[in-house]
């Protein structure tokens, strides 16, 4: 469990978080370097793919496999890591590095159902979250101290083999989950003569509009009153593209299922039966709608903190990136536990609470006039991720639960993507809020924007997911 989601948030964080660093360190503008959040399109656009794990080899081979290939790309972009003369080829690499990154998510998180129990995924949920935050952990605070000593070349060289070792770790030690399906081989000509084509178009034409929307003055000034939309990005209309889709085929289920009667295709049936998956309006809307608060709250935490309460940042570091971390790993843990002791069902409505009603804190923190001890403003935090961690067990699960045995890696894949729904608009517009509303108005907008959730959830059949 540790090696394994370890080797998940590695890569991720590697191409999410130490790429704009490299590219503003060989010398890219202002634009390109934030054009590098375009990186993150491979895990919005991964079910595109993610039936192909489901149909071909095993979910144990893919990872591996993707493991070795994203080390053998570090160790292939580690020589051009020297100057703007080699940015296209940099990021064309970085590129192919987070499609096999997002691919090896897939194939983990797939793993993960198919080689344990109903109970031993929820009590493992705390494993799971540890270790992909150490991966993280480690990219984010070892790297840029590694690179500042022996330079980018030696410093990617170095995480290669860190990808390397997890890689083969898992090669003689990962017991075999499933049987193996048709090998990938056979189906390779038909696969990219449709799917990869029509991913790789989106992904290169995503880019391409992002590079000449920055290149164009005028284009920019044309959509300075539309900033709203510009924050949104490209994942946010990809995930909305996704749930108006999902939408259409839930009303024509049946029919569509009828007509495929026969049809031997992994891919129509995987999304053919999410779709029919009973009250899947109300599933979706929920995951959907499940961080919307949070993600409002998050954004803004060290606006707050630094305008109003004076906090510096090594204060803020220390309560929110410590505490408040160690906090999320504790709840995780016992939240992971408990529901594997007692069931997702026991303890939906406490953490559900926890992770919502908890956010009032900030109401009456704000409300306060004067500055706030860092003692008092460590506590909030703490509660805040303790809340937040209980919240996470039972979004893991719950999404789990929500998979159907024979599309784990397709279904998951798509309810993830749902889910970073939330993160994209309630971010994206918390700025505005915070300023029309004030802290105290704002703080209390992001718990009762968990209203609509915790109705949903009233509804829920647990007996069905």
């Amino acid at each position: 469990m540790p090696t394994t989601y370890f080797a998940e948030g590695f890569p991720y964080t590697l191409v999410n978080s130490a790429a704009e660093i490299l590219f503003k360190q060989l010398g890219a503008s202002l634009a390109v370097v934030g054009l590098t959040s375009l990186l993150h399109l491979p895990w919005n656009l991964k079910f595109l793919w993610a039936p192909l794990l489901d149909r071909y080899e095993t979910k144990r081979t893919f990872l591996i496999a993707m493991q070795f290939i994203g080390a053998a790309l570090l160790v292939g972009l580690s020589p051009f890591v020297r100057g703007a003369d080699w940015l296209g080829l940099v990021a064309v690499l970085f590129l192919l590095l987070a499609i096999v990154s997002a691919t090896n998510d897939m194939a983990i998180d797939g793993y993960y159902m198919e080689a344990l129990t109903t109970t031993e995924q929820s009590r493992f949920v705390g494993y799971r979250a540890s270790s992909y935050k150490g991966a993280s952990l480690v990219i984010k605070g070892a790297l840029p101290v590694l690179v500042a000593g022996i330079g980018w070349s030696l410093g990617l060289l170095a995480m290669a083999g860190v990808l390397a070792l997890c890689a083969t770790v898992h090669l003689l030690f990962l017991p075999h989950s499933e049987p193996r399906k048709e090998r990938f081989v056979v189906g390779l000509r038909r696969i990219v003569s449709a799917r990869i084509l029509i991913t790789g178009a989106l992904l290169g034409g995503s880019i391409w509009l992002g590079a000449f929307v920055c290149r164009l003055e005028t284009v920019r000034r044309a959509t300075e009153g539309w900033t709203f939309l510009v924050k949104i990005g490209v994942s946010g209309f990809v995930g909305i593209a996704l749930l108006l889709g999902l939408t259409v085929l839930a009303l024509y289920a049946r029919r569509i299922s009828s007509r495929l009667a026969g049809d031997d295709s992994a891919y129509a049936r995987a999304f053919v039966q999410l779709a029919s998956t009973p009250g899947i309006g109300r599933l979706l809307a929920f995951v959907v709608l499940f961080r919307t608060g949070e993600s409002l709250l998050g954004k803004m935490k060290w606006p707050f903190f630094s305008d109003q309460l004076g906090l510096g940042l090594a204060e803020y570091g220390l309560a929110n990136g410590t505490v408040g971390v160690v906090a999320s790993f504790i709840a995780t843990f016992v939240g992971g536990y408990l529901i594997s002791r007692d069931g997702l069902r026991r303890w939906f409505w406490p953490f559900v609470l926890a992770q919502n009603v908890l956010n009032l804190l900030y109401v009456a923190l704000a409300a306060r006039s004067g500055h706030a001890s860092l003692g008092l403003v460590t506590a909030v935090i703490a509660l805040d991720e303790f809340g937040s961690g209980l919240g996470t067990a039972v979004l893991m699960v719950f999404l789990m639960r929500a998979c159907h045995p024979d599309h784990k890696a397709t279904h998951f894949a798509v309810l993830t993507a749902l889910m970073s729904l939330s993160f994209t608009f309630a971010g994206a517009a918390s700025g505005f809020l915070a300023q029309a509303l004030g802290y105290v108005g704002f703080f209390a907008l992001s718990f009762a924007a968990t209203v609509p959730m915790m109705a949903l959830g009233v509804g829920l059949r647990f007996d069905e997911i």
